[in-house]
């Protein structure tokens, strides 16, 4: 991953924001790297990650993937099928082509990293605006592991390569192995 942001997409309105969404559906934009995850990868954990067989009545809730080209639009509607099949269920989930993204208010950007305000705060000190923190790798990659996702066995060997303090490095891998079972027992390779 690159970078993420959460925002608003798949509307007519002009401008949505939370308490105006309109027709828009909250959405997360991801930039990645082909080199590093396919859009087949993605895919997958898209179809992990949420509940496509239930149908949502409310169009800011939606389960949508908003595709950048042909070749995407085919990739998710096959694996839409194999979803499909593999589970014999009928899915509700929208793909359709990605209009316009509105950027969702900064208080909604790496949502779980702001939780963590010792985290939150340090990191935030070493970015020149919100767009930066917003924009930055750094900061999505510790929102995902915040949000207990991620390899549990990547996370001690790239705390460093995040740029993290030790004493940072420490309250991230304490702060993830408390609360996400998946990480439990990790220790933190950097020196006290």
């Amino acid at each position: 991953m690159i970078r993420t942001a959460v925002g608003y997409s798949g509307g007519t309105s002009g401008n949505p924001t939370y308490r105006s969404i309109g027709d828009h559906s909250e959405t997360i934009r991801i930039e990645f790297d082909p080199r590093q995850v396919s859009y087949q990868e993605l895919l997958a954990v898209f179809w992990e990650s949420h509940e496509p067989t239930y149908d949502v009545l409310s169009r800011q809730y939606r389960n949508a993937i908003f595709f950048l080209s042909t070749e995407q639009k085919e990739q998710a509607e096959r694996s839409r099928n194999e979803f499909a099949a593999r589970t014999g269920s009928n899915i509700f989930t929208a793909i359709e082509p990605a209009g316009p993204f509105y950027l969702a208010e900064d208080y909604h950007q790496k949502y779980l990293l702001r939780q963590s305000t010792g985290i939150f705060q340090a990191l935030q000190a070493t970015f020149p605006n919100e767009e930066a923190f917003i924009a930055s790798t750094t900061a999505a990659r510790l929102n995902g592991y915040l949000g207990c996702n991620g390899d549990p066995g990547m996370l001690p060997e790239t705390t460093s390569d995040l740029g993290l303090s030790p004493v940072l490095q420490q309250r991230l891998i304490e702060s993830v192995s408390s609360r996400c079972r998946n990480f439990r027992g990790l220790s933190c390779p950097a020196p006290r």
